[in-house]
Formats: structure tokens, sequence, C-alpha cells
């Protein structure tokens, strides 16, 4: 179906001017075939198909095997710290600690293996900053030093925004 190139309103196929706009068609030479939105073309569906395997295979985008891998982990570390409570390997006071010092090395890792991917520090430094704090805020809780870990989190923030400020001249921006 042609439609006007200047105000994009449907004309007829034998028109001359625009019946919206009035502007002269055939001196134009350009009416514009708009496909409807729910058409594609087998080309266009090929490529967005290509560009799909393509990130899954980087294990990039939404659905990535990291964000399910990191669940299960996750999920399977509450489960093992449970079961080695119920087993009474260690107190209930200690479960907290425990579960958190896991939970902070699995964070560490997966911060470790994303670097090892793609050789970028700061995309991977979240994950290594954040998970050493949760691990630490375990570690201080597991060995007593409970009043102490708010003071832990404290340093490495300021040491986090000490050393983004030192280094903003080393980056410049693209």
């Amino acid at each position: 179906m042609p439609y006007c190139p200047k105000c994009g309103k449907e004309v007829k196929e034998d028109a001359v001017f625009c019946p919206n706009c009035g502007a002269n068609i055939k001196i134009e030479q350009q009416v514009v075939y708009r496909r409807h939105r729910d058409e594609k073309n087998e080309k266009d569906e090929k490529g967005e198909k290509s560009e799909k395997s393509e990130k899954s295979e980087k294990n990039e985008g939404a659905g990535g095997m990291w964000g399910a891998v990191m669940g299960g982990l996750i999920v399977l570390w509450l489960g093992v710290t449970f079961l080695l409570h119920q087993y009474e390997y260690f107190s209930a006071n200690q479960w907290w600690s425990i579960f958190l010092i896991g939970l902070g090395i699995i964070i560490i890792l997966r911060g470790l293996i994303m670097y090892g991917q793609i050789k970028n520090w700061r995309a991977s430094s979240g994950l290594m900053i954040g998970g050493a704090v949760v691990a630490l805020i375990g570690f201080s809780s597991y060995i007593g030093w409970a009043e102490w870990w708010p003071m832990i989190i404290i340093l490495i923030g300021a040491w986090v925004i000490l050393s983004a400020v030192m280094n903003r001249g080393s980056h410049p921006k693209p």
C-alpha cells in the first residue's frame, strides 16, 4: 500500500497529490510502501537469529548461562549449609556467617571468571569487590568481630572511592 513520502499518510495508487498534506507524489517519484509491524521477511528473521546465537555463544544478553550458573550455585550452597547445620556441624548462630562466606566466594569466583573471559578489570572488579565485602562480613561475624564489619565496609567503600578519584585521569573518555 503506498504512502505519502512527506507526511506518511496512506494514498491511492493513482494519486498525484496527497489528500492530507497536498504534496505532489508524482514529482517526488518516491512512493513509500510500508510493511505491517507484525510482518517480517525471512532476511530479518535470519539476521535476528544469528545475532541471538552470537550473543549466546558469548554468554551475553538475557538468559545467559552465567545467570543460571550463579543462581544454581547459590541455591546449592544454601542447601549444603542447611544440611551441615542439620547434622550439627555448626550452630544456628554460625549458619548465617558460613552462608555469607560461601556466597562471597561464589561472587568472587564469578568476577574472576568474567575477568578471564573479557580481560577487563573495570567490568569484573564490582563482582570481586562485592564478593569480598560479603565474605568479610561473614568471616568477621564467624570469628566474633560482628561489631567490626560495619567499619570494614566503610573502609572498603572509602578505598573504592579514593581509587576511582586517583585513577580518573588514567582512563580518558573515548
